[in-house]
């Protein structure tokens, strides 16, 4: 059995009640369950199936006290004098007890609030605003995790790596609607990476690198050049998007045996690491104007023009002519480099520039 207990102010102990005793009632008896398993009947089960009973009691746990919070969120909860929507119009009729489902990396969970009406207007709910909950039923933790598996893998893949870790399942139409959601904030994400990097004041022994990189990406049937046309092996399946990248270096002397070498040496003589990485890609703009956002963030950085910069691309003559024509129109030297792998036809898979 397990007894919450609340300490005050003057060191005293007294029993948890009222609201926070009834949130937390179901998270101390799940956890009174691990403690009593854990004396009695863990005895009998080897060291793998411990990992896993206490792997999926655990999540309930967790589950269970992420419960507790929005209960009591739900409890606490005052009434706004005054809730006003964008256009302006005061939603003044009040209805406790709304609740929503939430997906979360525990399982699920409801959150229960306050909705704030005004005749055909959609409600409002500050509570929501107030935990930035999202519109769709997917919790952050949960939108994160799947940000990082799509990253490396299918949808099908994916779908059974977050079922595994988290109880949920997310269908494919799901999953593609929350990546779509999350590619939309890519420009937000690399603007605040810019902000870092222009508050900090980099030493002017650092370098700007500058990346540019080419990549075929499937179209969808109704853009392709031939649409309509069944034959997969026309031309047009495929547009080339222009990625480019400014990141912040500071240098790492090394010699050819420190980089192809054993973990060893290569840990005792570490590569330069990048800072406030910027990226950006698209299949509209040409080569030249990629490239030239590529300087023009590096220009941003380093308005005064005392850090070296150094542009890394796979050896492309489009990508060599934007990069010379850049530097000449602005009157600097900007050595290239150019990616060995590529230039040796030795790639025998993805770019890794």
């Amino acid at each position: 059995m397990v007894t919450v207990r609340r300490v005050l102010e003057d060191g005293s102990e007294a029993a948890a009640d009222g609201e926070l005793a009834a949130a937390l009632a179901d998270s101390a008896e799940q956890f009174a369950g691990l403690l009593t398993w854990a004396a009695q009947e863990s005895g009998f089960l080897d060291h793998g199936e411990r990992e896993e009973a206490i792997g999926r009691e655990g999540r309930e746990l967790e589950r269970r006290l992420l419960q507790a919070t929005f209960l009591l969120d739900a409890a606490r909860e005052e009434r706004a004098p005054h809730v006003t929507s964008a256009a302006g119009v005061r939603h003044r009729t009040v209805e406790a007890g709304q609740g929503r489902g939430l997906a979360s990396v525990f399982g699920p969970v409801r959150v229960t609030r306050m909705a704030y009406r005004h005749g055909h207007e959609e409600n409002l709910y500050p509570a929501d605003a107030r935990s930035v909950m999202p519109g769709d039923p997917y919790s952050m933790g949960l939108r994160a995790l799947t940000a990082f598996h799509l990253a490396s893998a299918g949808y099908g893949q994916a779908q059974e790596i977050i079922e595994d870790r988290t109880g949920v399942r997310i269908g494919h139409a799901q999953l593609s609607g929350i990546a779509r959601d999350l590619a939309a904030w890519t420009d937000d994400f690399y603007e605040e990476r810019s902000r870092d990097a222009e508050e900090e004041e980099q030493p002017a022994s650092d370098v700007i690198m500058m990346q540019g990189d080419g990549k075929g990406i499937a179209m969808r049937p109704e853009h392709r050049r031939n649409a309509g046309k069944q034959d997969g092996t026309r031309p047009g399946i495929k547009k080339m998007a222009e990625i480019v990248a400014v990141a912040d270096f500071t240098p790492a002397v090394r010699e050819p045996e420190d980089i192809a070498a054993p973990p060893a040496r290569r840990k005792a003589h570490p590569g330069p690491e990048a800072r406030d990485k910027w990226v950006s890609a698209s299949v509209t703009e040409s080569i030249e104007d990629m490239i030239a956002a590529a300087f023009g963030e590096a220009g941003r950085r380093d308005p005064e023009r005392v850090r070296q910069r150094v542009f890394l691309v796979d050896g492309n003559k489009q990508q060599l002519a934007a990069i010379a024509a850049c530097a000449e129109e602005r009157g600097m030297k900007v050595p290239v480099l150019i990616d060995f792998i590529h230039v040796s036809g030795l790639s025998t898979g993805p770019d890794v520039p």
